[in-house]
């Protein structure tokens, strides 16, 4: 970077404070059970699961996943994922999410390993994958029910929402939860080893990603989140963007090397718009870019 870049920097850490602050109050609102409030009507695009005692906002895919399975429309689950990414984008992922929080905290306690623009695009393709196909599985459960050839015994346990399979927010915000709440925790080694199976693979598949989300930040969001596959695709059309400005930028890749989600901001200074659908609109490249050549505006 060059001395007179040097000497523009501006570090617009406010930003960063910003979205810590709304991180955290966000988290103890939507648990706020926790602090004797009862559970709302409203549904926002979030990973924090179901059957939770202590949430009062639902997760916008697990009830459209159990409404799916229960052949039911799920209008207010898809109007809400569809507004918030025609609006913000995958800003929710960012700024609101609990589980993103869970990611962002985990992933600062590693080494990050930074990956190539293919191999983020080709993450996002697996978990937009792994979204259709819990849908399909989540229709085809009824459907199969309605013509009399139940299917259900192939899924077990997870026939009613099968994204829990590899689903690590419903073992820490449900199921951990849950077992607290009704003090279920087995009370001696003897009682451990009597656990049903699914709560042993639930819970390892829990250790694998945090640990996966040390060297690879925010890996679940990128690789595993069918919400946040979902709202990339959309995200194409959000009303609220990041611009990279070509006639600013130096070109000295801090941007780049910040972006928790790998986003590779310069190949965009042609077009200006970051319009990526792994991009959470965190805002870290804007608050380190020197030049202040990245910049959030609406279409």
């Amino acid at each position: 970077m060059s001395t007179a870049a040097s000497k523009k920097t501006a570090k617009r850490y406010y930003i960063t404070f910003a979205r810590k602050l709304t991180q955290v109050l966000s988290f103890i609102i939507i648990f706020g059970g926790t602090l004797g409030y009862s559970a709302t009507f409203l549904v926002l695009p979030i990973r924090v699961g179901l059957s939770n005692p202590y949430v009062i906002i639902s997760d916008a895919w697990m009830l459209m996943e159990i409404m799916l399975g229960m052949a039911i429309v799920p209008l207010v689950a898809i109007a809400s994922i569809a507004l918030f990414t025609l609006i913000l984008g995958r800003a929710t992922c960012g700024w609101v999410c609990p589980f993103g929080l869970i990611n962002d905290i985990v992933g600062a306690l590693g080494k990050k390993k930074r990956l190539s623009p293919q191999t983020v695009i080709s993450l996002w393709k697996f978990a937009l994958f792994l979204a259709g196909l819990f849908i399909f599985i989540d229709i085809s459960v009824y459907y199969n029910e309605v013509a009399g050839s139940s299917i259900k015994n192939y899924f077990g346990a997870f026939s009613g929402a099968p994204s829990t399979f590899l689903d690590p927010v419903t073992t820490m915000f449900s199921l951990m939860f849950w077992m607290s709440y009704h003090d279920k925790w087995p009370s001696d080694l003897n009682e451990w080893f009597n656990l049903p199976a699914e709560l042993y693979w639930r819970l390892f598949l829990l250790a694998i990603i945090i640990v996966a989300i040390l060297f690879i930040p925010r890996f679940y969001c990128k690789a595993l989140c069918p919400l946040g596959a979902i709202m990339g695709l959309g995200s194409e059309f959000a009303l609220l963007t990041l611009y990279v400005s070509k006639g600013r930028c130096d070109e000295c890749k801090i941007c780049e090397r910040v972006c928790p989600m790998d986003v590779p901001i310069l190949n965009f200074l042609d077009s200006g718009e970051i319009r990526h659908p792994q991009c959470i609109l965190c805002l870290k490249c804007m608050e380190v870019c020197p030049t202040k050549a990245i910049s959030l505006k609406l279409r």
